[in-house]
């Protein structure tokens, strides 16, 4: 289904699934629907208990591409991995700081460059040669820059350490299980024969190896549905190709269109400035037209001013002045833009009116130090092999395991081929290891034994958790810092506990397990910071697919902004049309969260070394229905013309020469 904004698909999938299991009577185990954010996947869950019944809408199997990989390898980890040793086949989750923790190890163990560089640029390039599908010994051996260079030298490196450690990392959720999909006929039939129907949501973000899963997942009836829009296709630069909803029939012969053109959410005059915007694209489309059925609707506005700084404090006091005139309420209203660091100058601004704001996409509550902290202590408990979580927390709190005795003791492993974790906590063999390093260790050993004993219970599993905390030294070391962040971290971590208890409670007819529950946090299942309440929304454009405001406004169209330099400019880098066309779909995404008011904003120059450089408007700015735009002009800082100027030099001698 091609489904253009606000036309209701995730109604389409959660009907279309309510069908197939009332009047088609397909039991609810063999319908597999996957989404691409967790949210989403609770969203298409809370709509289907009271379309099916929950005793129903538990049995389905609504998930991401990456949750349901995690199921997949849970139920295949003994084939693929073999046991521990205890008869389980325990697995270790990385997310993206435990990834750039490793890569970060590796370029320092193996001297893989001469200067410091950005570790997310090298990792991200292995993340898409994962998500082509492509191994360390499949790369291509020449080509690109410095970072291509050093990412091929440590992409087997790090591929090794991950085998070492029983990791996957989250490229490998769903990579892992493609790989083996292909390499074993008998397990591929019966994962084919468990789902009779697939239903994917967000197609036209799919990289090769989902729609790989998905291939390889379809039963003899191919009885796949998809719904997607290619003109929101926005993640290329992260492996996503547009091509797998674009070549949809080629893929799944026989497959019917069918296109989802009404939009239920923006008024008539944003929808046709949508689709002006779109139609002026220069790469193949599938082709669909927005219509509004909300009636009437106000005038689109186009707002120039003098600077970024003048653009600011134009948004943050027409968000002011709808606050106050139009009862409008903080949270209905988001700025969106293409880069965080415009984000800067808009917080700065909203701070001055009073206007209170959260920036979304912002640090997650599981990237937090004390919540990562708290975390690696769980995961050396259940996971022997996880160096990077053991190297976490060796020394934190302090217990005389310095870097020198962290040297001696990475020497001993490579020379007596043992490894790092088993080296640690066998000290007592190691020559020149202080007496205080040793005791520190012990005690952490000590401490984990407990703590595994308890946990294997099944039972209080957040008493045996703040039990370890305290004996480790975690909660001395955070309640009794003295700073003012104190009460915030710990209550971070208490924040954890809660979550490890109303896990159990959930889990309370299965075994719960700490495994689980770690691969949940990992996952950001149960990541339930906060409500916002009454805030203005700042994000990027990226950030905002699948949302949607009464008030949108969309600032910083400029050339080399939106769409950004690194897709215009030969000198940035060398960029392919369809680089420009993903920026023109991202415009277009923008336009599209706004459901009354939409603002399209743009400063016309900036400064440069003292002189004032005029901004070309973004060429999405072309060709947009005049008709239904309103302009607005501002700028306090404008040149004055040469007769005005006269004017007011006249007028103020004449006030000197009065005083």
């Amino acid at each position: 289904m091609l489904a253009g904004a606000g036309s209701g698909k995730t109604r389409v999938i959660t009907h279309r699934i309510a069908r197939l299991v009332k009047e088609r009577m397909v039991p609810p185990d063999r319908i597999l629907a996957v989404s691409f954010t967790n949210k989403a996947a609770e969203e298409m869950a809370e709509r289907m208990a009271p379309l099916v019944g929950k005793e129903r809408a538990a049995k389905l199997w609504l998930s991401t591409f990456h949750s349901f990989g995690v199921r997949f390898l849970q139920e295949e980890a003994r084939t693929m991995l073999g046991d521990t040793g205890d008869g389980r086949a325990r697995f270790v989750i990385f997310d993206q700081a435990d990834a750039l923790g490793l890569v970060r190890e590796i370029v320092k163990r193996e001297g893989l460059a001469d200067r410091k560089l950005d570790l997310w640029s090298v990792h991200a390039r292995i993340s898409l040669w994962k998500n082509k599908s492509l191994g360390p010994d499949e790369v291509p051996k020449s080509g690109g820059g410095e970072y291509d260079e050093v990412a091929r030298d440590v992409y087997p490196h790090y591929e090794a350490a991950l085998r070492s450690m029983r990791a996957f990392d989250f490229d490998d959720l769903v990579l892992a299980p493609v790989r083996f999909l292909k390499q074993r006929d008998d397990v591929r039939q019966k994962w084919r024969e468990r789902f009779r129907y697939m239903l994917i949501d967000e197609f036209q973000d799919t990289n090769k190896v989902q729609l790989d899963l998905v291939r390889l997942l379809a039963n003899e009836r191919s009885n796949v549905c998809v719904v997607g829009d290619d003109d929101q296709s926005i993640y290329g630069w992260r492996g996503a190709e547009v091509t797998n909803i674009l070549d949809f029939d080629r893929f799944f012969p026989g497959a019917t269109i069918v296109k989802l053109e009404q939009n239920y959410r923006s008024r008539a005059p944003i929808c046709e400035i949508a689709n002006a915007a779109i139609g002026r694209s220069s790469m193949r489309r599938l082709g669909k037209v927005l219509r509004a059925t909300k009636g009437g609707g106000e005038m689109v506005r186009l707002c120039q001013v003098g600077d970024v700084e003048q653009e600011a404090r134009f948004v943050a006091k027409e968000i002011r002045r709808l606050r106050a005139d139009h009862g409008i309420k903080s949270s209905d209203v988001a700025v969106l833009y293409r880069s965080n660091l415009q984000a800067r100058a808009i917080e700065e601004e909203l701070r001055v009116e009073g206007v209170p704001y959260q920036v979304y996409g912002g640090t997650q509550f599981f990237d937090r130090k004390q919540v990562k902290d708290a975390v690696a202590y769980l995961r050396c408990v259940v996971h022997r092999q996880d160096e990077l979580s053991l190297r976490r927390i060796l020394n934190y709190p302090t217990r005389g395991i310095g870097d020198t005795t962290v040297t001696r003791v990475e020497r001993w492993a490579m020379a007596k081929g043992v490894p790092f974790y088993d080296a640690v906590f066998r000290m007592d063999h190691i020559p020149d290891v202080p007496d205080a390093a040793k005791r520190g260790a012990a005690q952490l050993a000590a401490a984990f034994a407990e703590a595994r004993e308890r946990f294997a219970t099944g039972t209080g599993l957040a008493a045996s958790a703040l039990s370890m905390f305290d004996r480790v030294g975690l909660v001395r070391e955070l309640k009794e810092s003295g700073d003012k962040d104190q009460q915030q971290r710990w209550g971070d971590v208490e924040y954890v506990l809660r979550s490890l208890e109303r896990y159990e409670k959930t889990e309370a007819k299965e075994r719960p397990s700490l495994a689980t529950f770690l691969h949940r946090i990992t996952m950001r299942f149960g990541d339930e910071e906060e409500a916002a309440g009454e805030k203005v929304t700042l994000s990027s454009l990226h950030g905002s697919k699948g949302l949607e405001w009464p008030v949108v406004f969309l600032i910083g169209l400029n050339e080399g902004t939106l769409p950004h330099s690194r897709t215009t400019d030969p000198k940035v880098t060398e960029a392919a049309p369809t680089d420009v066309e993903e920026e023109r779909r991202l415009f277009y995404v923008g336009v599209t969260r706004a459901q009354e008011r939409l603002y399209l904003c743009r400063p016309i120059r900036r400064e440069m070394r003292g002189k004032q450089i005029p901004l070309t408007p973004s060429r999405f700015l072309e060709g947009l229905p005049e008709a239904l735009i309103e302009k607005v002009e501002h700028d306090d800082r404008a040149p004055v013309a040469h007769d005005e100027a006269v004017d007011l030099a006249d007028a103020l001698l004449a006030r000197l020469r009065g005083g």
